[in-house]
């Protein structure tokens, strides 16, 4: 793909076709990237917002069931694996129950996730009915801009390698339904092809690091998402015990030429472009993480010292005292 966000839009066209009466709404979560959404959008359909799990931050089970009495009007479901994390075993499983008891196709959005694996070794690439990753410059795998997309039918993929390259057959004929420019150039191929080289690696550095700083900060309240051991780590996301201790992290690392930054706030059921469409019930767990998750900076080449810096600057809006980073 040339990009995750194309491959988005080719996977919910290929699986969910178009619109057709009321069968219009498409669950995804409030706390996920605009792409996301803007892809549901562009497909034709209406989002439906749903909440998510406060451990892991992965799409709440309880919130999908509640669109039970909407299964007349809804199309399907974009599940994310929110900051590339792959669910545990258990939670792959009991989202599955619960998508399959909507009854309608699924997309997953794995942006970040190309890579992650779960406690037990499983990769991301085999959910849902077709899954996408993101290969953009600020992701782990980066090779400039591309995109793929996996799935295990055959059908969704010849569908999908139709729609990126503008609808055409193999025989060069348009029967289904139109499509884009969405081919991935030969220029990022070959950068992916050199990445690969030393991905694994990149992958190692990055969940060391990111191992330590939770070592180092969980003890003072810093909350880290469950199950992100075998994550890619786009970067560090931490959850700060309140909205003010957010902000005055935000402000000292700005203040020390650090970039830490807040995430999916506000939520997409509170963006004003957004803000008209439906959600599943409150959702509580989103609209208090929103407030008080952050991104600590991660680099393939990280050093110790940075790390620290990094600590400190947490630590700075906590009360415990700085160790040596052991690195």
């Amino acid at each position: 793909m040339n990009n995750a966000t194309s491959g988005l839009m080719v996977a919910l066209r290929a699986c969910l076709g178009t619109p057709e009466g009321e069968r219009r709404l498409v669950a995804v979560p409030s706390f996920t990237f605009l792409a996301s959404v803007n892809a549901v959008v562009w497909a034709g359909f209406e989002p439906v917002f749903v909440d998510i799990d406060p451990a892991d931050w992965l799409p709440s089970e309880a919130s999908l069931a509640e669109l039970q009495d909407r299964r007349g009007q809804l199309a399907g479901v974009l599940q994310c694996s929110t900051f590339g994390t792959a669910p545990s075993a258990a939670r792959r499983a009991s989202l599955a129950a619960a998508t399959l008891a909507l009854d309608v196709p699924v997309v997953v959005d794995s942006a970040a996730g190309f890579g992650a694996v779960d406690e037990d070794g499983r990769p991301l690439g085999d959910q849902g009915d077709v899954e996408v990753f993101s290969f953009h410059a600020t992701k782990p795998f980066a090779i400039g801009e591309g995109g793929l997309v996996t799935s295990r039918s055959s059908a969704v993929l010849d569908a999908v390698a139709e729609l990126i390259n503008f609808g055409f057959d193999q025989t060069r004929t348009v029967t289904g339904h139109l499509g884009i420019n969405g081919k991935m150039p030969e220029l990022s191929a070959a950068m992916g092809l050199a990445v690969l080289d030393g991905f694994d690696q990149v992958l190692a550095h990055r969940r060391a690091a990111a191992a330590w700083l939770r070592e180092e900060l969980e003890p003072v309240g810093a909350a880290f998402q469950a199950g992100s051991a075998g994550s890619t780590f786009q970067f560090v996301p931490v959850a700060l015990p309140t909205p003010a201790a957010r902000q005055l992290l935000l402000q000292k690392a700005h203040d020390a030429r650090v970039e830490v930054r807040s995430y999916f706030d506000p939520p997409m059921h509170l963006v004003p472009a957004l803000a008209g469409h439906p959600t599943a019930g409150g959702l509580p767990v989103t609209e208090s993480l929103a407030q008080r998750i952050t991104g600590l900076p991660m680099a393939n080449d990280l050093s110790g010292a940075s790390l620290e810096r990094i600590r400190d600057l947490v630590l700075s809006v906590t009360t415990t005292a700085p160790r040596a980073a052991g690195r």
